[in-house]
């Protein structure tokens, strides 16, 4: 789409390797770490709102709630949480993870926590601000410190403050579609597949299974999925600078990398100032 001209929406594929499904404009897609600049876009509605401040810190939100964590992590900022300026390890092991939900979180806010809990206990593997890691654990921490200050899951947030001004109504989280069923694009993955070794996708747990995804707690790291009508109205609302959602100055703040490189607020800022992420 190119301003407010008319959209073109392509799609090529099947829903599934083993069936003959095409995929089609209106299924809906798991967008994976494009979701962080989602998190970052209503943690920044919260900050203009006054529930936040972009200095937040760690010890000041939940210092009380996640008991012993490294000190290093103490004065680590929402800023730096959100890009990826905080010190903390990109996930954690299967260990620590094994213990929370798998599918279904039945408290969002109390497995959120144990996984900021969990991770805050890692010692740093970078300076803070100073080096860049790629961290899907800081971004559950600020989701975590949102929750804290709202008494709101971040899902019931996003709902609220993000899906619902912008009427993307396709718009869920986790796997898209119905366990065992073929009514959207299911993942494809095949054990110790590599780029280049030739060998099918295979779907994974189609029969009767909800096929396998980030961990409930991981949500503000990538877990959204939506149609591309509606991801376009995201794009365009962060394109246009949509004061429907909030001021000119916020909108500028998420865009507009913190330290030294290229990564922003949940996007990577390209030379042309352009915005991009990975899913």
């Amino acid at each position: 789409q190119r301003g407010s001209g008319s959209r073109l929406r392509l799609v090529d594929g099947l829903r599934c390797s083993r069936e003959a499904i095409p995929v089609t404009v209106n299924d809906q897609w798991h967008w994976g770490s494009i979701t962080k600049s989602m998190t970052a876009t209503l943690i920044a509605r919260h900050v203009e709102s006054g529930d936040l401040s972009w200095d937040d810190t760690i010890e000041g939100v939940l210092g009380s709630r996640v008991g012993t964590m490294s000190p290093a992590y103490g004065p680590v900022t929402l800023l730096e949480l959100l890009s990826h300026r905080s010190g903390l390890p990109a996930n954690l092991g299967a260990a620590d993870q094994g213990g929370l939900a798998q599918h279904v979180a039945t408290n969002a806010i109390a497995d959120r926590l144990a996984y900021a809990t969990a991770a805050l206990g890692q010692r740093p593997r970078a300076r803070r601000q100073e080096d860049f890691l790629y961290s899907n654990s800081g971004y559950v921490v600020a989701a975590a410190m949102l929750e804290a200050r709202t008494g709101w899951s971040w899902e019931s947030l996003m709902r609220k403050r993000l899906f619902e001004p912008l009427g993307l109504t396709s718009a869920g989280f986790g796997a898209p579609g119905h366990p065992g069923a073929l009514d959207q694009p299911l993942g494809h993955f095949e054990p110790n597949w590599t780029w280049r070794d030739g060998r099918p996708r295979n779907p994974v747990e189609l029969n009767g299974k909800r096929a396998p995804d980030n961990i409930p707690a991981l949500g503000p790291a990538g877990r959204v999925h939506m149609n591309l009508s509606d991801m376009l109205d995201y794009l365009t609302a962060h394109r246009d600078l949509s004061e429907q959602l909030m001021s000119k100055a916020s909108w500028r703040r998420l865009h507009t990398p913190p330290f030294a490189g290229d990564y922003a607020l949940g996007w990577i800022v390209k030379p042309d100032g352009g915005l991009w992420h990975n899913g």
